[in-house]
């Protein structure tokens, strides 16, 4: 559970909900159409329909009759995204993939790949960003890089996230549910005035699980979980032009360390010298990929904490245009004691207390209105600064028992200038232009322990002690600047139709790796990448407004694209460490296309088509740990599947007097894709149907739900990893699992 879960709307919004959508939404109602779309990926509210670039939507009357549990629920309402729980740390580390772009690790020194922002918020790390929220109100995808208004860090797209505001009437929802694996969870939120300028929003969840893992070892469930969350938001509105909105979180998890699965070769260490061998490939040495042998501890000994606190005001200043200031300050604590090697004994295990804290200021100017020029103005600051004290427990390294202990401090510190301005230049013809400048500063400080040596695999008398091999006496830095520019033309063929073309550039940070093991690593950076996005689409509303189909056709060209590579270190405390370098350039092309239809009364239908090529094209590198780089561009990309498709609906109708009942379906179809940077046949995924499905009734306020999720029971790798010639490790998607919910709003 956590952060960029962010998202969970596992609990939909109540009756809190954004005044210009409910109106929307009668107003559909009304004439039988579809409900209009209000997004704010531009920085602004506006349709849809009208926005130049591809983006698909959940709006909060869609998002109140689905049974999300937390960001990963919303990919299906996008083509060509994957999104994933890499099982690397507590509280859900996320690997978040659109067009086949997006990072999947552990370490908070590796920026994403992929922006998730939760109330206008940059989440700055992958760890926890699967994060519980309560009330998401509108859930925006945005393809391709966002360089522009969203900055650094968003070259595959942004996850934009909006909760509802506070309101004066006194509005609430609570929903209890019970699903399989003993999972309990008890959400609500509710608003009421305080005065005639001051509203409340309070929200909280409790959820406790035993998980969908089973551990041998221990014979005992092995993925049990405890979270709660807390949350707070006041209105404030002195004037007619001002209001300011606060907020703050609170989010704990307490679970077992996320059990890993080994999956070993024949040739590999682990399988020859410790009998820990698949039986056959693909499958783990446990038999069952929802079995674990490993032996880690299971006291639910592993913490995530999150705080949160967010600050606007917004000023209008007449002449349709207002004055918006953002703070943002988020603080997470994590502790896990995780077994790596996932065997019945200690092979490989980490100890990764870590500790993160950022600290944003936004400053923008807003023109609205229906004249023939629109534009966004901006200021951003970004502060973070994060320690891990990384500790390793290895028994493969010639003695029983071997330690050895890194403490690691990294800082960025990033400002930058921005604006995007649409112009009319001639009946229904809008050219966009925007840019942003970015400057970057990165510090990094590592420093090793002592090694030391036990002649037990009890952690007592070391019986010889090493020295580590780094040692800084100073910080190394490091800076970078970077100019993303964004071009766009649409035209308007009618009120409902449009067409339109862009060129936008992405740009993800330098810096420095965050778990080395030479020196080397530890001091010289790795280079920024780029991301140039060409892309030409159309959207368009038919059949008296019961239809909507939107599309588009994208060319991306990577370059110095950031790689993970795992490399011999000689003569440290595991032989090998985890490198990032600028060792490739890519391209990415394909074809995406949105469907939503009301084909009948009461009935929706939603379905979504991506497709996407996407190849290495010049990419030379150590990828076999020879020392001798090779020609790689015969690798196939990670998480990016050829296909991906979506096809849902929901239908509606009268039961009774004051009661009413809705059935609702989903397909998604994730293709076949590597997950694993070497391509291991043994942790490829093959083609994926994922089918969720509920049944619900509605009498006046109170709802009775019955809902079902991956009914299909798929069981593809959610992560793979390879320590060529040491062992591989994977985690599987979760289980087949129902559940019953009841909920009552007011």
């Amino acid at each position: 559970m956590s952060l960029l879960a962010i998202a969970a709307a596992t609990f939909g919004p109540a009756t809190v909900a954004h005044a210009q959508e409910e109106t929307d939404s009668e107003q559909a109602a009304t004439s039988g159409g579809l409900d209009v779309i209000v997004v704010t990926a531009r920085k602004r509210e506006e349709s849809m329909q009208d926005v130049p670039a591809s983006i698909s939507a959940l709006s909060a009357g869609e998002l109140d009759k689905r049974f999300d549990s937390d960001v990963r629920d919303f990919a299906d309402s996008s083509p060509n995204i994957v999104i994933d729980d890499t099982q690397q740390g507590p509280g859900g580390v996320a690997a978040v993939y659109i067009r086949g772009i997006g990072v999947a690790d552990v370490e908070k020194s590796v920026d994403p790949a992929v922006g998730v922002v939760f109330d206008d918020i940059y989440i700055g790390q992958s760890s926890g960003s699967l994060l519980k929220a309560i009330d998401i109100d509108r859930v925006e995808v945005l393809r391709g890089p966002q360089g522009t208004l969203f900055g650094r860090n968003a070259t595959g797209g942004v996850i934009n996230l909006a909760r509802s505001r506070p309101t004066y009437d006194l509005t609430g929802k609570v929903r209890a549910t019970y699903g399989r694996f003993d999972t309990w969870k008890i959400e609500g939120v509710a608003s009421t005035g305080l005065s005639e300028n001051i509203a409340l929003k309070v929200s909280g969840a409790y959820e406790a699980s035993d998980g969908y893992i089973y551990n041998r070892f221990y014979d005992q469930p092995g993925q049990r979980s405890e979270f709660y969350a807390v949350a707070g938001a006041l209105l404030i509105e002195p004037t007619e032009n001002l209001d300011i909105l606060l907020s703050y979180d609170h989010q704990k998890t307490r679970q077992d360390p996320p059990q890993l699965l080994a999956i070993n070769r024949d040739t590999d260490l682990f399988c020859v010298a410790y009998d820990q061998c698949s039986p056959s490939p693909g499958v783990p040495t446990s038999g069952d990929r929802y079995v674990s042998v490993s032996d880690g501890r299971l006291q639910k000994n592993a913490t995530f904490k999150l705080d949160m606190a967010i600050g606007k005001a917004t000023y209008d200043i007449g002449a349709d245009m207002q004055v918006d200031y953002i703070f943002g300050w988020l603080k997470t604590d994590e502790e896990i004691y995780q077994d790596f090697d996932a065997a019945p004994f200690t092979l490989y295990h980490t100890d990764r207390p870590a500790r993160w804290r950022q600290t944003t200021n936004e400053l923008r100017l807003t023109k609205g209105g229906n004249g023939p020029l629109t534009f966004v103005l901006g200021a951003y600051l970004w502060d973070s600064r994060y320690t891990i004290n990384l500790k390793n427990y290895i028994g493969f390294a010639g003695v029983p028992l071997l330690t050895s202990a890194q403490d690691v401090a990294q800082t960025n510190k990033s400002w930058a200038l921005y604006g995007e301005a649409d112009y009319e230049l001639v009946d229904r013809l809008t050219l966009t232009l925007g840019a942003r400048y970015t400057k970057d500063k990165k510090s990094s400080i590592v420093n090793d322990l002592p090694i030391l040596l036990y002649g037990t695999t009890v952690e007592e008398d070391p019986v010889a002690t090493l020295p580590g091999a780094i040692s800084m006496a100073a910080p190394v830095r490091e800076s970078w600047s970077k100019f993303t520019p964004r071009v766009s033309l649409r035209y308007e063929l009618s009120d409902d139709a449009m067409v339109y073309a862009l060129w936008s550039r992405g740009y993800r940070g330098g810096g420095f790796n965050g778990r080395p093991a030479t020196i080397g690593a530890a001091t010289i950076p790795y280079d920024p990448e780029t991301l140039d996005n060409y892309e030409a689409g159309f959207k368009a509303e038919f059949a008296n407004g019961l239809v909507r189909l939107n599309g588009a056709v994208f060319l991306m060209k990577y370059d110095d694209m950031q790689q993970d590579l795992d490399v011999p270190a000689p003569g440290t405390s595991t032989g090998r460490e985890n490198r990032t370098i600028n060792a490739s350039s890519a391209e990415f092309k394909g074809v995406e296309l949105d469907l939503t239809a009301i084909p009948v009364d009461g009935l929706t239908i939603r379905g979504n088509l991506g497709y996407l090529d996407a190849k290495y094209k010049d990419f030379m590198g150590d990828i076999f740990s020879t020392g001798t780089p090779v020609d790689a561009t015969f690798l196939k990309i990670r998480r990016a599947p050829k296909w991906t498709w979506s096809i849902g609906g929901t239908y509606e109708a009268a039961v009774a007097q004051n009661a009413t009942a809705w059935v609702t379906g989903d397909i998604h179809y994730i293709g076949g894709h590597e997950i694993t940077f070497l391509n291991n046949p043994n942790l490829r995924n093959d083609g994926q149907f994922l089918i969720d499905a509920s049944v619900n009734v509605r009498f006046n306020q109170t709802t009775l739900s019955l809902f079902g999720k991956n009914l299909a029971n798929e069981d593809g790798w959610t992560i793979g990893y390879d320590v060529q010639g040491v062992w591989s490790y994977a985690a599987p998607r979760p289980r087949r699992s129902w559940g019953v919910a009841l909920t009552q709003t007011f």
